[in-house]
């Protein structure tokens, strides 16, 4: 009986860490995720890609085409936070607020300009339907839209407004 028990104990010893570990691992996930949204720069542009819950062959292009636009030509920003990228389904509830605000009403690419937390100014970029097909001049429009809208000046008085 005892030879028994030792084997259970150990196996129960050795799931009880790994539980533990698991969820210490879990915890400081989101203390990292919290930490990196505090340091998040107030002023940033945000692309997001609003998408049905179904998407289509070409639906599913155009986000992973944006997703590699904005990696690949904004690497160090995003990791410093200053450029950002999002899918958003537009058709689920807990996106009903964003999806209304940016009245989404179909797949969209949208590239927003943050200042001070607030957004301020915004581009639809709705040629990445004409350009789907080409995926350098796909790559190329996005890129392009997104330092035009950083280089974009807002004016004073609406980014005060707007952040105030």
């Amino acid at each position: 009986m005892r030879k028994m028990t030792l084997p259970l104990a150990l196996i129960a010893m050795v799931s009880f860490v790994a539980l533990a570990a698991a969820v210490a691992s879990a915890a400081e996930k989101k203390a990292d995720e919290k930490k990196a949204e505090a340091k998040k720069p107030s002023d940033r542009i945000v692309v997001m890609y609003f998408h049905r819950t179904q998407r289509c062959p070409t639906c599913q292009k155009m986000g992973s085409y944006s997703e590699e636009a904005v990696a690949q030509g904004f690497e160090k920003q995003l990791k410093e936070g200053s450029v950002e990228f999002h899918y958003i389904d537009f058709q689920d509830e807990k996106n009903a607020a964003i999806a209304k605000a940016y009245k989404i009403g179909g797949p969209t690419l949208l590239a927003v300009k943050v200042v001070k937390d607030k957004p301020v100014d915004g581009v639809n970029l709705k040629e990445i339907w004409m350009k789907v097909r080409d995926h350098e001049a796909f790559l190329t429009y996005v890129r392009d839209t997104v330092v035009a809208l950083e280089k974009r000046k807002v004016p004073e008085k609406r980014a005060e407004q707007k952040a105030g």
